[in-house]
């Protein structure tokens, strides 16, 4: 029998891959062409280049060495040793499913599916939650407390999440809004100056549209959030403060179905970072929230 400890370090050690693994997608499209080659067969084949030397890694990608060191340190790890050792990780019992997007047969049961389902869900927060920087948590903080205003964009699957963070944040005493509607959200974003905050979600960090909010917001110098799943995309480049939504099926499918949830703990967490550091300004607004909607309630 696996003792509570083993397994516990057994857990960790599999975040700490599924964060490397994610960590490897959303930065790829920042990679150079020689570096996006270590990339491509970390990816596919993280477990074989666990076992391998750097220079058999050099021989197999047809890179050199100082490329390969150059990538590691840009995925936040002290040396290549590091590196694998977190990739060997994806050599346990559930490594075939962390390595890609969830295969999903025609022949599996039903709770089968919700299994799979719920298992990506977990690895995509655990590994969003693995990529969070503190410095830029706090710095994120500190631009939506001190801001005149606090607009959230989103179009397409992106809307739910800005809606989310919307209804959230009026529980505060920030001054905050959210418009559905993409002509009015570029309305709201030429309004906007230097003294707003705004938070711009987008899966791909690529949709046109939300690219010419971010374009408006940034002409008029407002303080830009994003929240994508992509660091090299258009929008983290244009953001002040970016978030990654970390998911497997990064580089495999549009949609954001797993990157959505990871949009909404991101939000929730600056909620909750938001609300204890100004509880004091808060609180009244709280009690006036609760006290309005529980009118709203019948008693059965």
């Amino acid at each position: 029998m696996v003792d509570w400890w083993t397994e516990l370090n057994r857990k960790g050690a599999a975040i700490i891959a599924r964060s490397t693994i994610g960590k490897i997608r959303g930065m790829y499209d920042q990679l150079s062409p020689t570096e996006k080659k270590v990339a491509t067969l970390a990816l596919d084949n993280a477990s074989v280049v666990s076992e391998m030397t750097i220079k058999e890694l050099s021989s197999a990608t047809g890179v050199s060495t100082a490329t390969i060191s150059r990538f590691v340190k840009r995925m936040d790890y002290a040396n290549y040793r590091e590196f694998t050792m977190a990739l060997a990780h994806l050599a346990v019992e559930d490594a075939p499913q962390i390595s890609s997007f969830p295969e999903l047969g025609e022949g599996d049961s039903l709770s089968t599916i919700a299994s799979k389902t719920f298992h990506y869900t977990i690895h995509s927060l655990e590994a969003t939650n693995e990529a969070l920087s503190e410095h830029e948590l706090a710095r994120a903080v500190l631009k939506l407390i001190h801001a005149k205003s606090v607009t959230f964009f989103g179009l397409g699957g992106s809307s739910i999440a800005a809606l989310d963070g919307f209804h959230k944040f009026l529980r505060t005493s920030l001054n905050v809004a959210y418009y559905p509607d993409y002509d009015i959200q570029l309305m709201q974003a030429a309004k906007l100056g230097k003294d707003d905050c705004a938070v711009v979600i987008s899966h791909s960090g690529r949709n046109h549209e939300t690219l010419k909010i971010a374009e408006e917001l940034a002409q008029n110098g407002v303080t830009i959030i994003a929240i994508t799943s992509y660091s090299g995309s258009p929008l983290a480049q244009t953001a002040d403060v970016s978030f990654l939504s970390l998911t497997d099926e990064v580089n495999y499918r549009s949609e954001g179905m797993y990157s959505l949830i990871s949009q909404l703990a991101i939000l929730d967490s600056l909620f909750m970072m938001t609300v204890l550091r100004i509880s004091s300004r808060t609180d009244q607004t709280l009690s006036k929230v609760r006290d309005v909607i529980e009118q709203t309630r019948h008693e059965s």
